[in-house]
């Protein structure tokens, strides 16, 4: 007499991200993996080019997940695991039904959370007028990530294009800079990793005036030539509060340790956050960067005098003029 066939068992924290080493939330049409027990007939089968979607299938081998109701097609199946598709489907922040079935036995239905599929901005810390005001921007999971700097342009956010409004007016970018359009893949190479507090957040105070408290609308927009449409948060208010006494950045203070050397420090935080402060001890500040012999630091160094009135930049760096031929 046949053994009957075992059904199939999973979690729900077993339903993750390709690639994913923990849970995270899923997103419509996302490559994941299912980890179980059963889930397939040893020793499983694989679709027919797993490069090429046109050949993945609904059902290999008698397998067939089920997500949300609609059959997920599938890339490959073992006793252990199911590499899939998920439907193509307007699910956002809410709970999807998945199931596993095998030779026609079917697994418990186990809710996984759907998340959002657009990015996502908060301030990482209170945010002061004339201070340096960084947006934390969390994207979905399989769009990348950001990393400042992308450039040695101060200014330049990457494939990302930051807008701010105020009062449901646009507010301007800073006029004197020099401007160029979003960089849709090239990012400059640092000499170590960035630090992970620094990661997922873009400098606002280098793109828009933020030297007035009161309540802002940001929106985050990123382009990609492998897009269809681009990636876009939604309109998001942040406030601004009024500078607590005395208004001046850490490094500014008499009292301030000295300065870091480390490349990565430089341009991830401590240049880009003294860059809020556009008056004469900034500028001294700045000044000796300019004669780096890091070429990264020295360049981003001459972009930056590009924040400073010409008046200031004669008086503390004569016949210096600021760097403008921006690469793209």
């Amino acid at each position: 007499m046949a053994c009957a066939q075992p059904i199939p068992r999973f979690r729900a924290e077993d339903v993750r991200p390709h690639g994913s080493a923990e849970p995270r939330p899923l997103l419509p049409g996302l490559l994941t993996w299912i980890f179980g027990t059963d889930l397939a007939d040893s020793p499983g089968c694989t679709a027919k080019n797993a490069s090429d979607p046109a050949t993945y299938k609904t059902e290999l081998c008698g397998s067939r997940v089920l997500v949300g109701g609609i059959e997920a097609r599938l890339i490959a199946v073992m006793p252990g695991q199911i590499n899939l598709v998920l439907p193509a489907q307007p699910w956002a922040n809410q709970m999807v039904d998945v199931q596993v079935v095998r030779q026609g036995k079917a697994s418990a239905v186990v809710p996984v959370h759907f998340g959002d599929n657009r990015p996502v901005l908060s301030l990482p810390e209170p945010a002061f007028a004339g201070m340096p005001v960084w947006v934390r921007v969390e994207k979905p999971w399989g769009k990348g990530w950001l990393r400042y700097p992308f450039d040695t342009a101060p200014w330049n956010t990457g494939p990302g294009v930051l807008e701010v409004r105020s009062q449901g007016r646009d507010l301007p970018m800073l006029s004197l800079l020099p401007f160029v359009l979003p960089n849709l893949g090239w990012m400059m190479s640092l000499p170590g990793e960035v630090p992970q507090k620094y990661l997922h957040r873009l400098p606002l105070h280098l793109v828009f005036p933020m030297d007035r408290p009161g309540t802002y609308e940001v929106r985050y927009t990123e382009y990609s030539p492998h897009w269809e449409v681009p990636l876009q948060s939604a309109w998001t208010p942040i406030e601004i509060q009024p500078a607590p006494p005395p208004p001046r950045p850490a490094m500014l203070q008499p009292q301030a340790p000295a300065p870091p050397r480390d490349t990565v420090e430089l341009l991830a935080h401590f240049l880009p956050s003294l860059l809020s402060q556009r008056d004469e001890p900034a500028l001294r500040l700045l000044a000796p960067y300019l004669d780096s012999r890091d070429p990264l630091v020295s360049r981003y160094a001459a972009y930056a005098l590009n924040y400073f009135d010409a008046r200031l930049l004669e008086k503390v760096v004569p016949g210096r003029k600021p760097m403008r031929n921006v690469r793209i």
